[in-house]
């Protein structure tokens, strides 16, 4: 068996380097933006008038460096031409390439170009994505990578519970059909933790038992809900 990079995904970490060199670490060393990465992060990252969510000027930082990324043509490598990554049959943007590039950055250490303690890099994961992508209508697909693409849409994933982790096969929240007002619909009940982004989301997705016992691999269902969905309510944020 071979275990050797491939020299295409060796040059390609080398122009990441590079591309970090050159745009990120100037923007992670300007107006003492090394605050959000040193001994000073925690206090530089919460806002603590404001129940430990994180600061507004700490995201748009991450906003403005995925945006580099974006228009440099890394942060979307993952997801095929149409999304505007660059995902091909010759492996390029395939599990190989993404775990290498993201074991290559997390050994590199903390900074603005990768820092998976809230999941950001240089290099994007977009397992939501590829979730609507492989699984969702038409409709679905328009409004939810177009609009996470474009910035608009914002995703939380609602496996995690408070007594079960993520045994998604041991799952307490349900999920029934209901019609009401002569329209069919479902009924979601249960509670999810660790929905990471929860404070700026526009949609969730509700993992739930729809049919089965605890235990079986089948009869899990996804649900797309829209953060202003009556009944959805965060109990609580976590700095």
């Amino acid at each position: 068996m071979n275990f050797s990079v491939p020299s295409d995904l060796q040059q390609y970490i080398a122009n990441l380097d590079k591309f970090i060199d050159d745009k990120i670490v100037p923007l992670q060393n300007k107006n003492d933006n090394n605050r959000f990465f040193d001994h000073r992060r925690e206090h530089a990252r919460t806002d603590w008038d404001n129940g430990g969510l994180p600061r507004q000027d700490w995201e748009d930082l991450l906003h403005e460096s995925r945006k580099l990324a974006d228009e440099a043509g890394f942060f979307r490598l993952s997801l095929p031409k149409q999304y505007g990554g660059r995902s091909s049959e010759d492996g390029r943007g395939s599990n190989l390439w993404m775990a290498v590039i993201r074991e290559h950055l997390a050994a590199k250490g903390l900074g603005l170009f990768n820092d998976l303690q809230n999941e950001h890099s240089m290099v994007g994961n977009f397992p939501d994505v590829v979730m609507v992508m492989n699984y969702g209508n038409e409709q679905q697909k328009e409004e939810l990578i177009g609009g996470r693409l474009k910035g608009k849409v914002r995703i939380t994933f609602g496996l995690t519970e408070p007594q079960h982790g993520s045994d998604a096969t041991h799952m307490e929240t349900k999920g029934r059909p209901e019609k009401r007002n002569g329209v069919d619909g479902w009924v979601l009940n249960g509670f999810k933790k660790w929905q990471t982004g929860m404070h700026a989301a526009t949609h969730c997705f509700i993992f739930a038992r729809t049919q089965g016992k605890n235990g079986e691999i089948k009869g899990i269902s996804c649900f797309v809900v829209p953060r202003d969905t009556p009944g959805l309510a965060a109990d609580s944020y976590e700095w």
